[in-house]
């Protein structure tokens, strides 16, 4: 029994990840709103590295279809 509760606590745990990768993705989601996450997983070349771009800007949202990029 004692595998089947391993299974069980590590199945939970995977499922546990992969619904907050998925939460994540889909506040990066939105209709007809413009939405600072939307470049959360835009990277630029930074000296040869990738780099986020929220690292190297800050990203305005100006009106419901307009961001603003100051870097």
């Amino acid at each position: 029994m004692e595998g089947v509760s391993a299974l069980l606590t590590n199945t939970k745990n995977e499922m546990a990840e992969h619904v907050a990768r998925l939460e994540r993705d889909l506040a990066t989601i939105r209709t007809g709103r413009a939405s600072a996450g939307l470049l959360e997983n835009v990277r630029v070349d930074y000296y040869g590295t990738p780099t986020p771009i929220k690292q190297m800007a800050v990203i305005n949202v100006l009106d419901a279809k307009t961001l603003e990029i100051h870097h």
